[in-house]
């Protein structure tokens, strides 16, 4: 089970509702090992959940979702987990 923090360095239980409310009433960030995922305002309407994956072999892959498509953004963050 991986350690993850938020972008203070606070400790962020491993489970999908603490990490929702992490990104939504937190900081916005939630930082493992090999994996990060945070929320990005693109504009004043438009909001997005990044997940960022470093195998540490070749660049970062960012894969954006939409806030509506937040379940499955946080499940491809466990499985990278």
């Amino acid at each position: 089970m991986s350690q993850l923090f938020n972008k203070d360095g606070l400790p962020v239980k491993n489970n999908l509702r603490a990490i929702q409310d992490e990104l939504v009433r937190g900081t916005g960030f939630v930082l493992a090992k090999r994996v990060s995922v945070f929320t990005q305002n693109a504009s004043l309407h438009e909001k997005y959940i990044i997940v960022s994956i470093d195998d540490g072999t070749a660049a970062p892959i960012e894969k954006r979702f939409v806030v509506g498509r937040m379940k499955e953004a946080l499940e491809l963050f466990q499985q990278e987990l």
